[in-house]
């Protein structure tokens, strides 16, 4: 059963039997209810004038049963009072009666109650067809006094369970309650207090449910527009009663039976409408139709469903049971398949063995989800899952993004591969510099280099003489020039590698993305020939001139020869070659020292501004939260006003800002492991945290980027200025002490300062909230909750289901009365709201539409359903027993809201 849905109803609908009036031409019973049928009529108030014909009600409601219709047919009196109203007309009520009275039943308790009426010879009318027709008056000159006629249905029968009161404020016999003058007005209301029902126009809702002030006590009216119909097919227009059956109902939220009537006057407002385009009857909205569950739902475990089919209701389910009967399993198991690899929910891993979920798109279509990888999003709260997120700060603060839609944006990618690159070329000099010869010499050192510069030209001003000095110098400079070209050569070659690889990776990405059709436009791809051809070109020619310096210094030799020059030439110019190849490769060294320091200095300065771009990274976080806040509290064109009004209520006690936190003990505890900790062991009277903020100097934000923007802040102890206060480094110096470092060295501390990915372990952006204007710390678990639940609803309030496993358990009872239970009467037209709970107030005072019970018999798991409008607590049966008998303060909670209507309650 799935509880309470949308059906049209005509509480004031004339039949074949009608006393007066009757339009219906020849029609019978069977061609009235015919076209009932066919206009979707799911409740019915047969009417007629001060009695019923003999059978009337059971002739129509056998017609019914005959063809298999689900249409209830209610009893409907109609009397004139002995009132009239500004226009001279006998105002007009109805007596509803309840769908369990025969019309014998009725007919003989009017029976006994005597008409204002009287005969001409004084004799007492009694309101029965026997009686009327023998006293000669006609039915339509008949009138009752409707304080004596309340009286005498109060003795006879049980209001609020055997019948109820309707009056017309408007039309024929309408008693006119927006008159001005004072008899009429009083008159008005007096009829208005003694009535529960009021049969008027659509026009008329908001006067009888808006205008409480239209009386001392009144209070909200349900508002059901009628046919009035004497007639099969009327005119369309509703003067004198002209319209057909199926021409003007009223649409109702309640099962179709007379305690569905009851149910209305405590939801008068959302269980009525009187027009075609009301919210949930337009708005298009995604619903779980059914759920088929069956089977083993633990592997090994005894504990399984009984195999059901349990239809959903599109607006608010309620599940409730005692402790032990798997109510919340129903939820896990949902869950279950759509779910299965999220790891912020507390669900149960169940395993159903026989699973299936129908759903419902909005639009009449359905999709069948009966398999693991089936997906479907909306929105799922699970029992433990505001505690979760609610005892935990930062858990919560990263909820609260992804509520707000805000994913994780990685730093930009471009620059973190250029601070990436930048360490590994910053690493690649230190080793450069720090490289020695097997003596320990630091090959790459100005100092060393000039070291052999020297050498080598003193040992060349041994080997020269008046005789041999000008050839020698030239063999020399033959020698220094060929040795330059080589050098030239050695870079063309380099650089030709390089051009080839990264051509090759270059073009092997542009192929891919030329690939995808996206890319319209193919991008061409590098063309390096020129390049390459040039390279060679210089490479040849340099060769060239080597070999022609060669041959020069062959000339040399033979000059040697040819001026008498006696010594051991070849051993005197190898030892010119060697030094002067020493010399030349030590410049070359010196000016690719000079080059390396140069651009050493150029990491350093690009690190620290790449690094600087982080805290704008951060500033637009923060910002992103805070405009996604702004955006949600902004009016949304494409929502009522219903919907903006809903969604800012829910938001009006939170603040959300976003909030770059630099987390100190975070950032220390991850540098202590970056360094020599002997260093910074504790003392008698300071800690190692201590000691390491007096070194680093780092206390806040901007200390941070200074650090790393080589701001000199650093304090080595021990190390002093020339004036005697504690000297001042810049992070880049203390790089080069090697004795704050393990063997690691600096780099550790280098990624864990530079690296965005260590960066952001203690320098990120939270979601800092209030609610109701206090911080999370001062706040209590139950009010974060609170808060969550509202924020979870604001920020996907409309559209896909909404499930939420007892929501008492971590919430303020306060909110759940007066913000949850009349959030979830709103928001259910606009989604449906599937419940677990124990609260009576959540099932009662919500008007939820369907009950589902579940049992627990012998480890066999099943599922009653209903509506707050099914079965008797007197009698101990039904829904309302149910609640009632499982949920602590239902009957309290059915009495409180029944009393304030005068109608008896607990039936």
């Amino acid at each position: 059963m799935i509880g309470s849905v949308w059906n049209k109803w005509d509480l004031h609908i004339h039949s074949p039997f009608t006393h007066q009036n009757g339009q219906f031409n020849g029609a019978t019973i069977d061609e009235y209810v015919d076209k009932i049928i066919e206009e979707k009529l799911s409740l019915i108030g047969v009417t007629n004038y001060f009695y019923f014909a003999d059978g009337e009600l059971e002739a129509i409601r056998q017609s019914i049963a005959n063809k298999n219709a689900a249409t209830t047919a209610l009893g409907n009196v109609e009397f004139r009072i002995n009132q009239q109203n500004k226009d001279g007309e006998w105002i007009n009520i109805h007596c509803l009666f309840s769908d369990k009275l025969s019309t014998q039943k009725i007919n003989t308790v009017l029976s006994t109650f005597p008409i204002f009426n009287t005969t001409d010879n004084d004799k007492t009318i009694y309101c029965s067809k026997s009686s009327i027709e023998n006293s000669g008056i006609q039915i339509s000159d008949a009138v009752v006094d409707f304080k004596l006629l309340l009286k005498h249905l109060n003795e006879n029968l049980r209001f609020g369970i055997d019948y109820l009161i309707a009056v017309c404020p408007n039309g024929y016999g309408g008693f006119r309650p927006n008159m001005k003058e004072g008899r009429s007005t009083a008159l008005a209301k007096e009829i208005e207090k003694q009535g529960q029902i009021i049969l008027a126009r659509a026009e008329d809702r908001n006067f009888f449910l808006k205008n409480l002030a239209r009386f001392d006590g009144a209070t909200e009216k349900p508002v059901f527009a009628c046919s009035d119909a004497h007639s099969l097919n009327g005119l369309g227009n509703a003067k004198n009663g002209s319209f057909g059956i199926g021409e003007n109902y009223t649409w109702v939220k309640a099962k179709p039976t007379f305690e569905g009537l009851r149910q209305t006057l405590i939801e008068p407002d959302s269980r009525v409408q009187q027009t075609d385009n009301f919210v949930e009857n337009i708005f298009m909205k995604p619903r779980f139709k059914s759920i088929e569950l069956g089977g083993e739902i633990f592997p090994a475990q005894a504990i399984k469903f009984e195999q059901q089919t349990i239809p959903l209701n599109p607006n608010m389910v309620a599940i409730i049971g005692g402790r032990g009967t798997g109510k919340s399993l129903f939820l896990d198991a949902m869950h279950s398949l759509f779910n299965h690899n999220s790891k912020s929910h507390n669900a149960r891993d169940v395993n159903v063995k026989s699973l299936s979920i129908t759903l419902d798109q909005g639009d009449g279509t359905e999709l069948t989800f009966n398999a693991k990888d089936d997906t479907y999003s909306y929105l799922h709260v699970s029992q433990g899952d505001i505690q979760k997120f609610s005892k935990e700060p930062s858990e919560l603060s990263d909820e609260i993004k992804r509520m707000l839609g805000i994913r994780y944006v990685a730093f930009d990618p471009v620059t973190s591969s250029e601070i990436t690159e930048n360490i590994g070329k910053y690493r690649s000099f230190v080793q450069y510099w720090e490289s020695s010869d097997p003596q320990g010499n630091r090959i790459n050192t100005p100092t060393h280099q000039q070291g052999i510069i020297d050498m080598h030209t003193k040992l060349m001003a041994t080997l020269t003489n008046p005789q041999n000095k000008q050839l020698i110098a030239q063999y020399q400079q033959n020698l220094k020039a060929a040795n330059e070209k080589r050098t030239i050569i050695t870079e063309f070659r380099e650089v030709e590698a390089v051009i080839q690889r990264a051509t090759s990776d270059i073009n092997q990405s542009l192929n891919t993305i030329n690939m995808k059709q996206e890319a319209l436009n193919k991008v061409p791809l590098l063309q390096v020939a020129v390049t390459l051809e040039k390279i060679t070109e210089n490479i040849k020619a340099l060769e060239a001139e080597i070999s022609q310096l060669d041959l020069n210094n062959v000339a040399i030799v033979t000059s040697f020869k040819e001026q008498g020059i006696h010594q051991d030439i070849s051993s005197l110019l190898s030892k010119v070659s060697e030094s002067q190849l020493a010399i030349d490769n030590a410049n070359a060294k010196l000016t690719e020292v000079d080059q390396r320091t140069s651009q050493y200095h150029d990491y350093v300065k690009r690190r620290s501004e790449l690094v600087l771009n982080y805290r704008t990274y951060l500033n637009q976080q923060k910002d992103s939260i805070d405009n996604a806040f702004t955006s949600l509290k902004e009016q949304k064109e494409h929502w009522d006003v219903e919907q903006n009004q809903l969604v800012n209520n829910m938001l009006s006690d939170i603040k959300i800002n976003g909030s770059i936190t630099f987390n100190v003990n975070r950032f220390y505890q991850g540098l202590e492991d970056c360094i020599n900790r002997g260093k910074f062991r504790s003392t008698q009277n300071k800690t190692s945290m201590q000691r390491l903020q007096e070194t680093f100097g780092v206390i806040t934000i901007n200390d941070f980027f200074e650090l790393i923007a080589g701001i000199q802040k650093i304090t080595c102890e021990g190390e002093v200025s020339e004036n005697g206060e504690p000297k001042l480094i810049a992070i880049e110096d203390l790089f080069w002490k090697s004795e704050y470092f393990n063997q690691g060295g600096r780099f550790e501390l280098l990624n864990y300062l530079f690296s965005p990915e260590s960066v952001k372990n203690y320098l990120y952006v939270n979601a800092d909230f209030e609610y109701k204007g206090k911080t999370v710390d001062k706040l209590s678990v139950g009010q974060r909750g609170t808060f969550y639940v509202c924020l979870k609803l604001a920020t996907d309030p409309f559209g896909s289901p909404f499930v939420f496993d007892q929501p008492e358990d971590d919430l303020d009872n306060n909110f759940i009365m007066e913000q949850l239970v009349p959030l979830f009467s709103q928001i259910k037209k606009y989604r449906q709201v599937i419940i677990v709970t124990h609260n009576a107030n959540l099932v009662v005072n919500t008007d939820a539409e369907q009950i589902i019970v579940a049992n627990n018999e012998g480890e066999v798991i099943s599922y009653e359903t209903g509506a707050l409008e099914d079965g008797s607590v007197v009698d101990n049966f039904g829904t309302r027993a149910s609640i009632c008998n499982i949920l602590e303060g239902g009957s309290y909670a059915f009495e409180k809201r029944e009393r304030k209507y005068g109608i008896q309650a607990l039936v």
